[in-house]
């Protein structure tokens, strides 16, 4: 029973992390109306760093919102790399998905 619990917990997390849609990427460029206000995504700029923001506005040359934390973030267009949307509710239908087949297996 602890290995499926250490099984589950790990699962669980991967899904989690792994359910996210690329709303841009270098292939894909960033449209205007992409990005929706009130909503969080990850931003990665082309120095590698990654600002996970609630979208408060977006304009012509840049996109603003609030991190986590409270500080408001505002990035230029053209220095955007890639941006994700966190899709959980997708996330837990899988992880929910992927465990089933565990629960009622009869071993």
């Amino acid at each position: 029973m602890q290995n499926y619990f250490k099984f589950l917990s790990l699962l669980i997390c991967i899904s989690l992390s792994s359910c996210k849609a690329i709303i841009a990427n270098p292939g894909k460029p960033l449209k205007d109306d992409a990005l929706k206000l009130n909503q969080w995504y990850e931003i990665q700029d082309f120095d590698a760093k990654i600002h996970k923001i609630k979208m408060m506005s977006v304009d012509d040359k840049s996109v603003a919102g609030i991190s986590r934390k409270g500080d408001t973030v505002s990035i230029n267009k053209k220095q955007i790399r890639e941006v994700k949307k966190v899709k959980i509710a997708s996330s837990i239908v899988v992880g929910i998905l992927a465990i089933t087949p565990f629960i009622f297996s009869p071993n």
